[in-house]
């Protein structure tokens, strides 16, 4: 047992190494239907192959066990893994990439556990994979439960083997040549010193600059693939919440200062009013909490760190059958008395007593925000505004991109709104109440929209700062270019001549003017004294002169730099490969039909 434990658990650290899933299920190949479940509740589709949504859902409740997560953040996750992992399955047999044998015996005789335990040890203490796999041969017999899951943890391992062999593949395959390498070494080593001159772009004032929609309409069809949004439904809603009124809190405090002095109150049986002795001086205390609090009492003595209330210092310095509140204490209003005090070892310790009312909303207040609610919806239904009937309610507005948002924003338990933007039947205008965790929602559908660019209002800040810079750089660029004099353009504008020294194109930062790829590029086609024309960067316009040029000694270290690139590009290509997997299969998406 304790062999096949450790199987197990290095098999996920296996799995976490290579970069795949964190699923042993999704490894092995059983995210779709065809991996030896069946179901009849398919929760989506990858190239043709049903996923299963009984497997799917175990994945999300691993995943909410495992790392916590809530429910929708569950679901994206074991969903992310599994569409990425399953294109990756899918890729290896459709490639013929088989393992077998060899490989197996790769994999597990790269786990110290198995490896250094003496069960698998020849005579001279080194592993023998025969011994091995008589061991798991004689489970089949003695043991077949642990034998079963032994084999599902081969079919990892043989799904891990099959992921090695595919970028083992294409690791083999990523080379760069000595060319490529020397200009990589040249691009890190390289160096420049230089003196620049930057001109911020708000030395021109931007009244001198005039932008028309027309440009900004221009500029946005030139840049779709950046400003292009996508498909949306759009809704909006006002939220009344239904918690405790302040009328109801102000009789949730007089009941408890009445439970806490003393009251009288009228005996149903005898018909006449009798006295109801007070927290603060009633003997039988725990059959007081009994009756009159909603929590239960806890006799445990605490030392004043323990104390978890706003109030710890009063209450732990109450006396004996002193009572203080009442007060609030979470979602509580508290009254508390002093029972006892005692030393516990080196510790002074308080026992104390609550009576706990929780601070609700009374039936005449949820009564009232289930009218209001209510009387919301009839308003909507009817053509008119969310607040017409309460001018105070807040109008709200949500735009939903992805039919799997978790929910409107701030508003806990909404993902069913969600649900209902994108269900088939759902039209622009329809409407309807909510009933959430803390109140009701009421919501109206008011746009549907496709694939689009922003209106010209939403971008024009962002695209107008764009080319005002573009065209401050023109006015610059007419006004010097012709007499172009570094140090007079300097005194003209009260600006200093700066120096950058050591700079190279790999790491393209001036100090004192950030990020500027272009400007340190730019140097290195300039002879020494040489001053380039106005420059325009990301942070102002730029006039460098060239002091001196360093280039690096040229070194045979062209296949250690090649292996070092390679490297690189290794990591980054596995990376790469299951995102662009993933991008090139059909997935079809049912998950908002079942969360």
């Amino acid at each position: 047992m304790a062999i096949l434990g450790q199987i197990r658990k290095r098999s996920i650290f296996l799995i976490i190494v290579i970069g795949m899933a964190l699923f042993a299920f999704v490894i092995s190949g059983v995210f779709t239907s065809n991996g030896g479940f069946s179901s009849n509740k398919p929760i989506g589709e990858i190239n043709g192959e049903e996923i299963d949504f009984e497997i799917f859902n175990m994945m999300v409740e691993q995943a909410q066990t495992v790392y916590g997560l809530n429910t929708i953040n569950a679901v994206n996750f074991a969903w992310n893994q599994g569409i990425k992992n399953q294109s990756l399955i899918q890729e290896l047999d459709k490639l013929g990439i088989d393992a077998g044998k060899n490989q197996l015996e790769q994999i597990i005789s790269s786990d110290e556990s198995i490896v250094l335990n003496p069960l698998f040890q020849n005579e001279i203490g080194l592993f023998d994979f025969n011994k091995f796999s008589n061991y798991i041969a004689q489970l089949k017999t003695s043991n077949p439960t642990i034998y079963n899951s032994w084999r599902l943890q081969e079919e990892n391992i043989i799904s891990l083997a099959k992921q090695k062999i595919y970028f083992d593949l294409i690791k083999s395959s990523v080379i760069y040549t000595n060319v490529e390498s020397n200009i990589q070494y040249h691009l890190e080593n390289d160096k420049v010193n230089i003196e620049y001159l930057r001109i911020p772009y708000e030395l021109v004032p931007d009244s001198l600059i005039k932008i028309k929609d027309s440009e900004i309409n221009s500029y946005l069809r030139n840049k779709k693939d950046v400003y292009e949004i996508g498909a949306s439904k759009k809704v909006e809603f006002v939220y009344i919440t239904d918690v405790a009124s302040d009328i109801d809190v102000n009789n949730i405090r007089t009941n408890l200062e009445q439970l806490k002095d003393g009251f009288n109150q009228l005996n149903q049986i005898t018909n006449s009013t009798e006295y109801v002795e007070g927290f603060s001086s009633v003997k039988d205390y725990s059959e007081f909490i009994d009756i009159y609090s909603e929590v239960a009492w806890d006799s445990i003595y605490k030392t004043k760190q323990e104390l978890s209330s706003d109030f710890s210092d009063i209450l732990y310095g109450l006396n004996v059958d002193q009572v203080f509140g009442p007060y609030q204490d979470g979602n509580f209003y508290k009254i508390t008395r002093m029972i006892d005090k005692k030393r516990d070892g080196n510790l002074n310790k308080v026992l104390l007593a609550d009576v706990a009312i929780e601070i609700i909303p009374s039936n005449e207040s949820s009564n009232e925000n289930f009218r209001k609610a209510s009387q919301v919806e009839f308003d909507a239904n009817n053509g008119l505004s969310l607040n017409q009937s309460d001018a105070s309610l807040q109008i709200n507005t949500f735009e939903s991109f992805e039919d799997f948002d978790e929910g409107l924003p701030g508003i806990i338990n909404s993902r069913q709104v969600i649900k209902w933007m994108y269900d088939d039947d759902s039209r622009v205008g329809d409407v309807r109440r909510f009933t959430l965790n803390d109140g009701y929602l009421v919501a109206k559908i008011i746009e549907f929209n496709k694939t689009r660019l922003p209106n010209i209002e939403d971008v024009r800040t962002e695209i107008s700062q764009i080319l005002i810079q573009n065209k401050k750089y023109d006015f610059l660029k007419n006004k010097y270019n012709s007499a172009l004099n570094i140090d007079i353009i300097a005194e003209e504008n009260n600006l200093e001549v700066e120096n950058a020294s050591a700079v190279t194109q790999y790491d393209p930062i001036l100090v004192g003017a950030g990020v500027e790829p272009y400007i340190i590029g730019s140097s290195f086609s300039l002879e020494p004294d040489e001053i380039s024309e106005l420059l325009k960067g990301n942070n102002g316009v730029y006039i460098i002169r060239l002091l001196s040029k360093e280039i690096a000694e040229e070194i045979n270290l062209g296949q250690a730099i090649s292996n070092s690139l390679s490297d690189r590009e290794i990591e980054r290509i596995s990376t790469l490969i299951p995102e662009v997997l993933e991008s090139k299969a059909e997935i079809v998406d049912n998950r908002s039909f079942y969360y």
